[in-house]
Parts: C-alpha cells; sequence; structure tokens
C-alpha cells in the first residue's frame, strides 16, 4: 500500500524569511529605547533648567585660640608655727603681816593616861557549885565515882559547853554531872585590858553514896 507523499517545504520558513523578522523586531524595540531615552533627557533638562543654581562659596574658618586656665599655685610649704607653750604660773606667796598678839602657853602639865587594868584569872563563883541530885537507879544499883569535865565558859561567866574526860564508870553518873554543871554552875570570866573574854577549865564531880 503506498503511502501519501506530503510536500514538507510548504510549511518550512526559509532561513531568509527568520533573518527578516528578528531584523524587524530588533529595530522596532530598538526605536522604542532610543524614544524612552530622549523624552527621559528632555524631562531632566527642563526641571535642571527651570531651578536657579546656588551659589557655593567656601570659606575657610580659623580655629579660635582656646584659653587655658590658669595653673593653680604651688602648696604652701611655710612651716607651721610651733605650738604655744603657756608660761607657768608662779605665785609669790607674801609674808603673812605681823601682829603684836601675845600667846601664852599653858605650864600645867596633863595628867598621864591611867594604867591599863591588871588581867584578871577565871574564878568560880562557889555558891553555884553543888552536886547534882543523886540519879535513884544509880543508888539502887550502888553506881559511884567521880567524872571530870571540860567546860568551856562564855564572856557573861556561863557554861556553853561541857564533855566528859574522865567517866565515873556509869553514863547515867556521868549525864547527870554534864547537865548538872550546864544548867547552874557559874564562873567570873577572866578579863583582858578590862575586858573579859571566853575560858576553858577542868572540874570534877563525885558520887558517893554515904554523901549523896
Amino acid at each position: 500500500m503506498e503511502q501519501p507523499s506530503h510536500d514538507l517545504r510548504a510549511h518550512v520558513p526559509t532561513a531568509i524569511e527568520g533573518t527578516g523578522t528578528r531584523s524587524v523586531s530588533l529595530i522596532v524595540v530598538g526605536a522604542i529605547h532610543v524614544g524612552l531615552a530622549f523624552a527621559l533627557i528632555a524631562g531632566l533638562k527642563s526641571g535642571v533648567l527651570d531651578k536657579p543654581l546656588e551659589e557655593l562659596k567656601a570659606e575657610v574658618v580659623q580655629p579660635k585660640d582656646v584659653v587655658k586656665p590658669p595653673p593653680p599655685p604651688p602648696p604652701d610649704l611655710a612651716k607651721p608655727p610651733p605650738p604655744f607653750v603657756p608660761p607657768p604660773e608662779i605665785s609669790i606667796a607674801s609674808d603673812a603681816p605681823s601682829t603684836n598678839a601675845i600667846t601664852t602657853q599653858s605650864t600645867t602639865p596633863t595628867p598621864p593616861a591611867p594604867p591599863a587594868p591588871a588581867p584578871t584569872q577565871l574564878s568560880a563563883i562557889g555558891r553555884t557549885h553543888t552536886l547534882p541530885p543523886y540519879p535513884e537507879l544509880s543508888r539502887k544499883l550502888s553506881e559511884q565515882g567521880s567524872v571530870t569535865l571540860e567546860v568551856t565558859i562564855n564572856e557573861e561567866g556561863d557554861c556553853t559547853d561541857a564533855t566528859v574526860q574522865n567517866s565515873s564508870g556509869s553514863q547515867r553518873l556521868d549525864d547527870a554531872a554534864v547537865s548538872w554543871v550546864k544548867s547552874h554552875w557559874r564562873w567570873n570570866p577572866p578579863t583582858q585590858n578590862g575586858k573579859p573574854s571566853s575560858a576553858r577549865t577542868l572540874v570534877k564531880v563525885t558520887f558517893n553514896l554515904k554523901t549523896g
């Protein structure tokens, strides 16, 4: 079967036709650009020419002299004055005015002070140194004997304490002696420079069935 043949030359533009079309386009574009350039230049000229030209002047300004402040005065190096020391006060006592008064001195001798009283010794007040009552139970049990006591005497002559130094052998007899001496016996206290003082001494109390 035969394929139909087509004439391709009727549809493909020739090289000459393509070149002419491109040249015309370039000329048109260039004419547009030139017109725009002329219009822009004309507008700029009209705007620039309408305004007056400003006169520019150049002036040389001389720098002003800066006035510097005067330098500070030098410090005062003068020596300080010496410290003031007041002069000492000197007072001269004037002699007392003499008087014509006559003074007399007593010729009466001063009596000597009385001598201190002599010290005295401890002495018993005899009427108070009585025998204590005989304890009944000791009498029934035939208890007898002597008890030695050390007593303490104050400035008033009273017995303030009594302790057994030598026992009678019976506690009842010892207790009876201590109680009786402390409550009944009295002394004249010793003195020193006229003043009474306390003392201590030993006393003996005897319990005898024959005399008791």
